[in-house]
């Protein structure tokens, strides 16, 4: 059996305190806040041993910041995401295009949790590249010319959407700086523009604002206070431990709709 220490406030610890907290847990430095605290929101660690967990537990505590420890089972795992590609806004529902052109309505008391931000992806991309071999021919080698696929891993920043149901039971997704996202922000109308991290702020604030019971991440928050157009989290883990926790912080009570 393995344990997360969940946060159990909405402000999460600082990097002092997390640094300060990895060095009294046995078998974890203050280097550990490189690795471990990169991805520590909401969710500040998981897979632990009990004992680990329990002393991370009491050092934050130390620390002046509360937590609970779980075990990972509890934790709500993310359905398999579902691509928004078009939507209208409508006074009762969100009105989502399919790739048949088909309209699929979720109404606004359905949606749970709006998690938008900005993080790092890694992507793959393939090229065609031409290079010289030296292949048999008979008793000799010659050389010749052949074109073979090429795969390039690169990380890039990128703005996501993630929209969740009741029950953590359906996930619409949109990465929103992607050219395909640009039909996604029609529904702005004279709103939209060209800059994808405003026009993803707007989107999260007209949702905001029809789904009030929906519970926010820190990216959507800043969003809508107009404070922070595309709040950054550290890693793409990061972003969606957050939403993990918010489920978790709803299904305990501790955060109502």
């Amino acid at each position: 059996m393995t344990y997360a220490v969940m946060q159990t406030g909405l402000e999460p610890p600082s990097a002092e305190q997390l640094k300060d907290t990895f060095q009294a847990v046995p078998g974890l430095t203050a280097m550990d806040v490189n690795t471990l605290g990169r991805d520590a929101y909401g969710v500040l660690v998981k897979g632990f041993e009990r004992e680990r967990a329990s002393a991370m537990q009491s050092a934050l505590a130390a620390q002046g910041v509360e937590t609970e420890v779980v075990e990972d089972t509890v934790l709500t795992e993310l359905p398999p995401p579902r691509q928004l590609t078009k939507v209208d806004f409508t006074p009762e529902a969100l009105g989502m295009y399919d790739l048949m052109g088909r309209i699929v309505s979720l109404e606004w008391k359905d949606i749970v949790v709006i998690a938008a931000g900005r993080t790092r992806l890694t992507e793959f991309t393939r090229d065609l590249v031409n290079k010289v071999v030296t292949r048999p021919a008979g008793r000799h080698f010659e050389l010749k010319a052949v074109t073979e696929p090429l795969t390039k891993e690169t990380q890039k920043d990128h703005l996501l959407l993630e929209i969740i149901t009741s029950g953590a039971a359906v996930r619409y997704h949109a990465v929103a700086d992607r050219p395909e996202a640009h039909l996604l922000f029609h529904c702005l109308g004279d709103q939209q523009e060209k800059d994808s991290a405003v026009n993803l702020a707007r989107f999260v604030q007209e949702m905001a604002k029809c789904a009030p019971g929906a519970v926010l991440n820190h990216g959507a928050y800043y969003m809508c206070e107009q404070c922070n157009p595309a709040f950054y989290y550290p890693s793409q883990t990061a972003f969606y431990r957050e939403i993990t926790w918010l489920l978790w912080m709803i299904s305990s009570g501790r955060v109502q709709q």
